[in-house]
């Protein structure tokens, strides 16, 4: 039984650009590195989606780059609410020892005295 090969993103986007440049054929491609048609196909896809660490270049990858970010943006909202919340509380309370709050630092003791 063939063992299954896998292959990098940069080999994949180096082969699709040398295939969309016109420097290469697919079947030449096919033939050189012993890939099928559509596996080189599905390639190119993803190649023009943007998901092999490239910019899309269809309005697809670009709607998938959209979504991508909107998820991020939500993400960061709830965590800069979350940092917000623990802002105002830790403001809120006591100080410690007058230069520390609690929150921030609440093992922080100063010590009466030395080695003992």
């Amino acid at each position: 039984m063939r063992r299954r090969r896998s292959f990098s993103k940069e080999f994949k986007r180096g082969l699709i650009e040398e295939l969309l440049s016109g420097a290469s054929k697919v079947s030449e491609l096919c033939r050189k590195h012993d890939l099928s048609n559509p596996l080189i196909s599905n390639w190119k896809q993803d190649y023009l989606d943007g998901k092999l660490d490239n910019e899309p270049v269809t309005d697809a990858g670009y709607k998938h780059k959209v979504e991508e970010l909107e998820r991020m943006v939500g993400q960061l909202t709830m965590d800069n609410a979350l940092l917000k919340k623990a802002l105002k509380s830790a403001n809120n309370q006591p100080k410690s020892n007058g230069k520390f709050s609690e929150i921030i630092s609440p093992l922080t003791r100063r010590s009466k005295g030395g080695a003992k």
